[in-house]
């Protein structure tokens, strides 16, 4: 049983006041510049472009400030160290124009035409990695043009929703996601927020600002990094309704990267179809992608598959200590030998 908190109401009251008067920063803390734009992304380049390229994949649904959070758990910045030009293709939030953007129009548009980009401007092929959702559209895009990319890394990608434990898959059930779209256009990202919350409500409710008044004493980084991270959680982007319909229905309800039935425009996606080499990481205590839905891709691509494991929760395979000592120097030295 972890110890009495010993922090006091004032202690809180003073943290909040601190937190008030911090000027909010820039969301990059690791430098970047826009060098294109896709139909509904921006690609922002990191670090020296005479370095092998490596595209980052986000999730649709969060912003990417949790791979950037503060200098010393930056997963930009430690691929950069590791000697890669890192891209990061930053969504735009669809406004109400754009809700019949479905998955296709990401994974065979803007994800494509970034690949290309990459490759014609590096003269070499990318790395891919794809995050939680994004690691579904990267793995799409893998499984239908794996002769664009150098290699596959997913972090927390969900494959097999089909298990006892994935929460998410069980909230979808049931569902009528295309009627829920139709009355609503697109999905809120406060609403998704309150969804996400509701899975852990004690560790991203009292336990979390308890641990607030810690910070009374703490310097003006690390309470920038906590406010940080809230903005990350509460502030999330709209999502395209019909996308959002779609990933649903075939990712959570229909299970359908492990059954094989998804398509694109009429193009199956077969994971079976990945030859490249792939990079499979999970946390082993993920309340958001069970490790039994990350782990089952190593079973259905037609290259190698490394698997990583890291202890602990969805965020730490981000921002925890143990994945920035660990998980991320396995990564890089994969990436090089790849």
């Amino acid at each position: 049983m972890a110890p009495p908190s010993t922090s006091s109401p004032d202690d809180l009251q003073r943290v909040l006041a601190r937190a008030a008067r911090i000027s909010r920063r820039s969301e990059d803390i690791t430098p970047s510049e826009p060098v294109t734009e896709t139909d509904n992304a921006t690609l922002h380049r990191y670090g020296d472009p005479g370095d092998p390229p490596l595209l980052i994949i986000y999730s649709l649904v969060n912003r990417p400030a949790i791979l950037d959070l503060s200098p010393d758990r930056s997963v930009v910045a430690r691929l950069i160290e590791g000697g890669f030009c890192v891209y990061l293709l930053a969504w735009h939030p669809p406004g109400a124009a754009r809700r019949y953007l479905g998955l296709a129009d990401y994974i065979l548009g803007d994800i494509a035409d970034a690949v290309d980009w990459l490759a014609d401007r590096h003269a070499a092929l990318p790395h891919l990695l794809g995050v939680c959702q994004g690691g579904v559209l990267a793995l799409c895009h893998a499984a239908l043009a794996p002769e664009r990319i150098r290699s596959l890394t997913t972090l927390a990608a969900p494959i097999d929703t089909g298990s006892t434990d994935d929460r998410l898959a069980q909230l979808a059930r049931g569902v009528d996601f295309d009627a829920l779209v139709a009355s609503t256009g697109n999905i809120t990202g406060q609403g998704l927020a309150t969804v996400f919350a509701s899975l852990k409500p004690f560790a991203l409710g009292p336990q979390r600002y308890g641990g607030l008044a810690a910070l009374a004493d703490a310097d003006d980084a690390a309470l920038e990094a906590f406010m940080r991270m809230e903005r990350w959680m509460y502030d999330g982007p709209d999502l395209a309704g019909r996308a959002f319909a779609e990933f649903a229905r075939e990712i959570y309800q229909h299970n359908a990267l492990m059954h094989d039935t998804l398509a694109l425009d009429g193009l199956p996606v077969r994971l079976a179809a990945i030859e490249t080499p792939v990079f499979n990481a999970w946390a082993e205590h993920d309340h958001l992608v069970p490790p039994a839905a990350a782990q089952a891709l190593t079973r259905r691509t037609g290259g190698a598959c490394r698997d990583y494991g890291l202890p602990g929760g969805h965020l730490g395979l981000f921002i925890g200590g143990r994945a920035h000592k660990q998980l991320y120097p396995a990564l890089i030295d994969w990436l090089r030998s790849h």
